[in-house]
């Protein structure tokens, strides 16, 4: 399979060193020394700490050189059509209009594009923000921002498309400051999905929306597929059940969540186009490559249960005092 991240995508826990409380640290009346074991309670709590976060870092650290490598190239986030044998770009597909479509008007609104990659959707929002507007693009590959922030010049809109090299799950921005954040197949990227949301809708105003599109598992992911790195940069290792997003968005504090489905069938360009079978089809040319028999099964048995999907997402940040409505 080639390269693999060099720690589990679950945290190991049976790895982390947990000292023995044994018989010889208890005082005379036969009870263990309640500081010592706090003080042993705390190392193992910090070590696990720190496994996730090397898992966390070593994520990012896969993502940020393949995705660099894309945009340094001037390539885009695509798959192949098994239909067409076309490459499916997302920009082209029914799901990013209807992304756009949950945030107009713009005129005059400022809007947040967490993982904008070369800018392309930041820059088409720009065009529409006019000069009372702002569309703001943050991206943690600094080719990416390079390449937007080129693109934005030669087109004129420097002055109302801003780009920044950012993670998103620390922003750099104020509370309740945008009027919509988006983002597209971006989330399954991160290690800390739930981090990523909660960011998103801190800097969200009351009253203001988070829509985004993104890979979903339809059924339980092996290990196989979520320690691939081409299948994680792929936007497959990392995706979670729609259900889950849905939690997710409402532990963030938003309502009225809503989910679309676009994993059947569309038509491109004349040619018709499944999301569903183009990542579907990925992790079937990436089992080809797995040794291990059990693996390759499992991987095969995953995409027969239902494998993975895509969805849209919007959802709503409360006004004070707001009553939550129940999310469907």
């Amino acid at each position: 399979m080639g390269e693999r991240f060099s720690t589990s995508s679950h945290i190991p826990v049976n790895r982390v060193y947990t000292p023995d409380i044994t018989s010889e640290s208890a005082d005379s009346s036969g009870c263990s020394d309640f500081s010592e074991k706090h003080k042993y309670s705390e190392i193992s709590i910090l070590l696990l700490e720190v496994n996730l976060m090397s898992h966390e870092k070593e994520i990012k650290r896969v993502v940020r050189e393949s995705y660099g490598k894309i945009w340094k190239a001037e390539g885009t986030c695509c798959s192949p059509s098994p239909e067409s044998g076309r490459v499916v770009r997302l920009s082209e597909h029914a799901v990013h209009e209807a992304l756009l479509n949950e945030i107009m008007p713009l005129n005059g609104k400022r809007i947040l594009d967490v993982g904008c990659g070369n800018g392309n959707t930041v820059l088409r929002i720009a065009k529409e923000v006019g000069s009372h507007g702002k569309a703001v693009g943050i991206d943690f590959s600094p080719e990416g921002i390079a390449e937007a922030k080129k693109k934005a010049i030669e087109l004129g809109l420097d002055k109302v498309a801003e780009f920044r090299v950012v993670d998103a799950e620390k922003l750099p921005f104020e509370d309740n400051y945008f009027d919509a954040v988006v983002s597209e197949c971006v989330v399954c990227l991160t290690p800390n999905k739930q981090r990523v949301l909660n960011e998103k809708a801190r800097v969200l105003k009351p009253g203001g929306k988070i829509v985004m599109h993104d890979v979903i598992s339809k059924a339980e992911m092996p290990k196989a597929v979520q320690t691939n790195p081409e299948l994680y940069c792929g936007c497959i290792g990392g995706a979670i059940s729609q259900n889950n997003y849905v939690r997710m968005l409402q532990q963030a504090g938003l309502t009225e969540v809503k989910t679309v489905d676009y994993s059947g069938e569309q038509a491109i360009s004349g040619y018709p186009v499944s999301l569903k079978k183009a990542l579907d089809s990925q992790i079937l040319m990436a089992a080809t490559n797995i040794d291990d028999e059990k693996d390759f099964q499992e991987v095969v048995n995953f995409v027969r249960k239902g494998g993975v999907g895509y969805a849209l997402f919007t959802a709503k940040k409360p006004l004070i005092n707001e009553p939550q409505l129940k999310s469907r």
